[in-house]
Parts: C-alpha cells; structure tokens; sequence
C-alpha cells in the first residue's frame, strides 16, 4: 500500500468510529416520572422503585470489586506469608491482613444482609 492509500483508510476508519460512536443517540428502556433511562426499569410510571434499582446495582458492582480487593489482599498476604522466613513480624503481617479481610468480608455481608431486608424486593 502506499503512504496515501494507508492514510485514506487511516482517515474513513475514524470518520466512521466517530460516526458510529459519538453521533449515535443511545437505545432509551424507559420512562421514568418524564427522564429517560437505558440504565435500570423504573418498576412503575412515576419512577417511585427506581432508587431501590440503583441501590440494587451498586451493591451488586461492589460486591464484585470486594471480592477481587479480598482476594488480593489474601494473595499479597500469602506471598508475604510464604517468603517470611524467619522473620516474626512478616508472618504477623500476615496474620493481620487475612483476619482484616474475614472482618471486611463479614461486615460487608451483614451490610448487605441488612440492605436485602430494607429494600423491597431485595438486592438479589
């Protein structure tokens, strides 16, 4: 190919990545008390159930991104753990991230736990 013919495909790959990305208008679900939204279903007319829906879908995403947090808190304690040695304060380094993720974990779990009993519904 040569140097023009390369930048003329360079120049109508981006035209149309901006055309099909930014000039686009998004695919609308719903109505909610006159907004409307791609993100959640508003559950009635007025919108009254919509807040319980992204109350539902926060904990949902951040029960996803403590889990990973945990686990790699677990995997930097372990590798601390295994190459200890000899060392006391390492392994109680340890020790104390892992007690601190099974504390994180079990509050995260009855906070949970709670909100699933407050909405109406549930989370899950």
């Amino acid at each position: 190919m040569t140097k023009r013919n390369t930048l003329l495909t360079l120049a109508f790959t981006i035209a149309s990545l901006f055309g099909g990305f930014v000039l686009t208008q998004p695919a609308l679900a719903a109505t909610c008390g006159g907004a409307q939204t791609s993100i959640i279903d508003c559950g009635n007319e007025k919108g009254e159930d919509a807040i319980f829906k992204v109350l539902g879908d926060i904990i949902k995403i951040l029960t996803g991104l403590i889990g990973l947090v945990a686990l790699a808190a677990v995997i930097y304690g372990a590798i601390l753990y295994g190459s200890a040695g000899d060392s006391p304060e390492n392994i109680k380094k340890a020790r104390e991230i892992w007690t601190n993720v099974v504390i994180g974990l079990v509050l995260f779990a009855f906070m949970s736990a709670i909100l699933n009993f407050i909405i109406p519904g549930g989370v899950w």
